[in-house]
C-alpha cells in the first residue's frame, strides 16, 4: 500500500510519539543488571499498559509468569489456518547510570529528547523504540489482516539477565511453540556514510566468571614476608585481555582488594568478575570453566591459591546454530528487506544475548532483525528514527508473506 507524504509524516509522528511513552513507561523499575539488579525488576509497569493495547487490537492476551510483578505478555490473534509466527521484544531495559553522565536527556535519561533525526534516551535502542516497531506492525496488520496465520506477541521480562524468567519460562513452562519466531533487538549497522539493518541468523554465547585469588598479608614495607594476591590478579587479568583462553576475549567488569581500615597491609584476597563472550553452540559450561581454571592455575605462584567459578545465577550461555538461508523465514524476510530499501540485506552472527537464543535452543527456527543500534550505547542512547520506519515496513512484509505462503 503506497502512503501520501501527508501519511507518512502522521506514521512517523505516531511511531516517534509511542516510542517516547514506551521509554518512560515502568522506568527505572524495569532495569536490570546482568550481576543482579540494585533492585527488584517490576516489569509488570509496562507488561499491563502494553496487554491492554494488545487486546484493543483484537488479540486474546495473557500475563504469565513466576511473579505477579514480573508478566510476560502473550498475545495471540489466529486469522486462519497455517503457520504461526512470534515477534518478540523484552520489556526490561539495563540501567541508566547518574544522569549527569549524560550528555543529551541529562536530566531525566528516560525522558525521551528528539536531535538531529534520532531519539536518545535510556533504552531508545535496546529495546523501547524497537519495541514500538513491532507493536506498529502488528497493528498494521491486524487492520488488514492476513487470510492465513496466526500472530503471536511475545513480550518478555528478564532478558538483560539471559532470559530464565522471560524467554526460558516461556518455552520451558509456559510452552510456547511456533513456526518461527523474529526477535526485534538491535541489528542496526553504520559503516562510513552507509547504514542499514542486517539479519542475525545466529548468536554467539556468554559467561560471567568469578576469579578469586588468596594470599598472605605483609606489612606495606615488607612486601617480601608475604603474597599478595592483588599484584598476581592484576597480572593474570593482563594476561587474559591480551591472550584470551581459548576463543573467547574477556572484559573486566568488577575488581576488589583489600579491607576499609587496613592500607598498611597487602589483601588476603583479590576478586575480580570477568564476562567472556564468542562462545559457541558446542561449548559446554563444564568445558569453559576446566579451560579457564587450568590457564589460571598453571599461572599460580607457591604462596597462592586461586579459585575460578561462575558468578551466580544464570550466567552461562552457549550459542546457537545458525537458521539456515533457505529457511522460509530469512527469504520472507530478504525479500521483504529488498521491497522496501532496494538493498540484499547483510547476514550475520549477533555477538550478544537476546531472547532468540533460548527460542533456537528450543529448536524454534528464530532471527534478530531491528533497527536498534548494534553498538551498545553506555550513556547516550539512541535510535534513528528513518531507520524505525523502515523496520515497520520490513516487519510487516515479512510476516505477511510468511503467513500467506508457508
Amino acid at each position: 500500500m503506497t502512503r501520501s507524504p501527508a501519511e507518512n509524516a502522521l506514521e512517523r509522528a505516531e511511531l516517534v510519539h509511542l516510542a517516547i511513552e514506551l521509554v518512560a513507561i515502568g522506568q527505572p523499575w524495569c532495569e536490570n543488571s546482568l550481576d543482579g539488579p540494585a533492585r527488584p525488576p517490576e516489569e509488570e509497569r509496562i507488561a499491563r499498559p502494553i496487554a491492554g493495547q494488545l487486546a484493543q487490537w483484537g488479540f486474546d492476551v495473557e500475563l504469565v509468569g513466576r511473579s505477579l510483578t514480573r508478566p510476560n505478555v502473550v498475545a495471540r490473534r489466529t486469522f486462519g489456518p497455517g503457520p504461526t509466527i512470534v515477534l518478540n521484544d523484552h520489556l526490561d531495559t539495563y540501567p541508566s547510570g547518574p544522569p549527569s553522565r549524560w550528555s543529551r536527556c541529562a536530566e531525566n535519561p528516560y525522558r525521551a529528547v528528539e536531535f538531529d533525526g534520532r531519539l536518545y534516551a535510556r533504552g531508545t535502542s535496546d529495546t523501547r523504540a524497537n519495541l514500538a516497531a513491532l507493536l506498529t506492525a502488528a497493528r498494521r496488520i491486524t487492520e488488514d489482516p492476513p487470510e492465513r496465520g496466526t500472530l503471536i506477541v511475545a513480550l518478555t521480562v528478564d532478558e538483560e539477565r539471559n532470559g530464565v524468567e522471560g524467554s526460558c519460562y516461556l518455552v520451558d513452562d509456559y510452552g510456547l511453540r511456533c513456526d518461527a519466531s523474529i526477535t526485534v533487538e538491535p541489528t542496526a549497522w553504520t559503516d562510513g556514510g552507509d547504514a542499514g539493518i542486517a539479519l542475525a541468523t545466529a548468536n554467539t554465547g556468554h559467561a560471567l566468571l568469578d576469579i578469586t585469588v588468596r594470599g598472605t598479608s605483609s606489612h606495606i614495607w615488607r612486601p617480601d614476608t608475604g603474597a599478595n594476591p592483588a599484584a598476581f590478579l592484576a597480572e593474570v587479568l593482563a594476561e587474559l585481555i591480551t591472550a584470551p583462553v581459548g576463543d573467547w576475549p574477556v572484559s573486566i567488569v568488577g575488581l576488589t582488594a583489600g579491607e576499609p581500615g587496613m592500607a598498611q597491609f597487602t589483601p588476603l584476597t583479590a576478586h575480580a568478575r570477568v564476562a567472556a563472550v564468542n562462545i559457541g553452540p558446542e561449548v559446554a559450561a563444564g568445558e569453559l570453566l576446566v579451560a579457564f581454571g587450568r590457564r589460571l592455575s598453571a599461572r599460580c605462584p607457591t604462596g597462592l591459591d586461586i579459585d575460578v567459578e561462575y558468578a551466580p545465577g544464570p550466567t552461562f550461555v552457549p550459542g546457537t546454530v545458525a537458521v539456515p538461508t533457505s529457511d522460509p523465514l530469512v527469504r520472507s524476510i530478504e525479500r521483504a528487506y529488498e521491497r522496501v530499501t532496494g538493498q540484499a540485506i547483510r547476514h550475520y552472527t549477533k555477538p550478544a544475548f537476546n531472547d532468540t537464543i533460548r527460542f533456537r535452543h528450543a529448536g524454534i527456527p528464530a532471527v534478530t532483525f531491528g533497527p536498534g543500534d548494534d553498538g551498545w550505547a553506555v550513556y547516550d542512547e539512541s535510535i534513528s528514527i528513518d531507520t524505525l520506519l523502515i523496520a515497520v515496513e520490513v516487519l510487516e512484509q515479512a510476516t505477511r508473506h510468511y503467513l500467506e505462503t508457508v
